[in-house]
């Protein structure tokens, strides 16, 4: 059934609602979405690497194969599988994902060193990441290079991975603690002299703010304007997925991020966010089959052995549980009225969490109530279920927690006998 179109805000054929979805109109506004937005973003997975950098964790060789397989079928562009360079078993999972021809483009992290663009080959790859920091206070006292040497040392390993027939991604990190006038010359010059397949800016420590991504990204477009960018970003502020949005709006043509949000300090910007949020609010697709976000989320946190917060965006456990009996009213009517993605922005469904879970506890109303007591086909009188209602709330003060099933057929039993 289909709702009815109200004065001033249609719904039916519509960017913002659909029967899995309803989200703010206000999004799709082309002033606000951006001339420079494109239709289409790709994901470029770094669980495998960066994620591997969450203090405490490692992946082995079947894990890290395990979880590769997992990426490709979730639908990202690229999977970012580790350094090569640094273990045997990180080189033979590699050489592992590589034979399987996925997909997904297997892509391993260099520095911007012969021996590691030589370890990605050795695993059979034909994409690298070159990294190196753009920072003159990094590459002053960690690295003893001037800018000048930092960019030909960029340029000398891009180039050597082409002679390779590899196709390079130069990775420019710590941008975001830089003087844009420093980034800008190094990344020009990179792009002029080496030509990488794409340039990467990240935000390592999540330091920037949507303002600046978005006015970088702006600029940058200028200056570089046949080199892809892409984001890499951190959360370290909680303005991932805000500089995120920021980036696509001026033109990003990719963007880093991690299953769970794994990776360093705060974590990377979480896939499932990114996949979920771009589709959903701005209409942009990045090829992920969003129904198998929640698997994918699952598999990694059971390897990880990192929980998944339960009101964690996208994948949370609770995201889609209902307790207040107001809002079991709001869902009741809406949905009587068409509108199925009532009291949440989309159906559980959409990203494989199942369905709307209503349940019992301190805040139930009558609503609640009322919805269980049909699903257990038992009737009672108006009195009863007030009364039943007030047991119900007060249990669930008592327990501080929501009340199994089994619990509340317990206190309807005992109460009409």
């Amino acid at each position: 059934m289909k709702p009815k179109d109200l004065d001033y805000m249609p719904l039916n054929g519509t960017e913002y609602f659909d029967g899995s979805k309803w989200v703010c109109p206000m999004n799709f506004e082309k002033a606000i979405k951006g001339e420079n937005a494109r239709d289409s973003v790709y994901i470029h997975d770094v669980t495998l690497r960066d994620g591997e950098q969450t203090c405490g964790l490692t992946w082995n060789e079947d894990q890290r194969v395990r979880i590769g397989v997992a990426l490709n079928e979730l639908g990202v562009k690229s999977i970012e599988v580790g350094m090569p360079v640094v273990s045997d078993e990180n080189k033979r999972a590699i050489r592992r994902l590589v034979d399987m021809n996925l997909t997904s483009e297997i892509v391993p992290f260099a520095r911007a060193m012969k021996k590691d663009i030589d370890a990605s080959l050795e695993c059979g790859a034909k994409r690298v990441v070159v990294e190196h920091a753009i920072n003159p206070y990094d590459n002053e006292y960690v690295y003893g290079v001037s800018a000048e040497k930092v960019i030909d040392r960029v340029v000398t390993a891009i180039g050597y991975a082409k002679e390779q027939g590899m196709v390079p991604t130069f990775m420019g990190w710590d941008t975001t603690r830089s003087t844009f006038d420093y980034v800008f010359k190094v990344f020009t010059e990179v792009a002029r002299q080496a030509k990488p397949e794409s340039i990467v800016f990240v935000d390592s420590f999540g330091v920037a703010s949507p303002f600046t991504i978005e006015f970088v990204f702006t600029e940058l477009r200028k200056a570089i304007p046949d080199i892809p960018l892409e984001f890499h970003v951190h959360n370290e502020f909680g303005l991932a997925m805000g500089s995120v949005f920021a980036a696509v709006r001026a033109g990003a043509a990719g963007i880093h991020s991690s299953i769970n949000g794994l990776g360093e300090r705060t974590g990377n910007v979480a896939t499932e966010e990114v996949a979920a949020g771009l589709k959903l609010l701005m209409g942009i697709d990045t090829g992920v089959n969003l129904e198998k976000i929640a698997y994918t989320s699952r598999l990694v946190e059971d390897i990880s052995k990192i929980p998944v917060a339960n009101n964690k965006p996208v994948v949370g456990k609770r995201l889609f549980w209902v307790e207040s009996g107001i809002v079991v009213d709001a869902i009741d009517k809406l949905n009587e009225a068409g509108i199925e993605p009532a009291m949440t922005p989309y159906l559980p469904s959409l990203v494989g969490m199942g369905e709307i879970q209503v349940k019992l506890g301190a805040f139930s109303g009558q609503a609640s109530i009322k919805y269980w007591l049909k699903r257990l086909g038992i009737t009672c009188s108006d009195d009863q279920l007030e009364e039943l209602t007030e047991i119900v709330r007060k249990e669930g003060r008592i327990r501080n927690a929501v009340l199994e099933i089994e619990e509340f057929k317990k206190i309807v039993s005992d109460y009409l006998g």
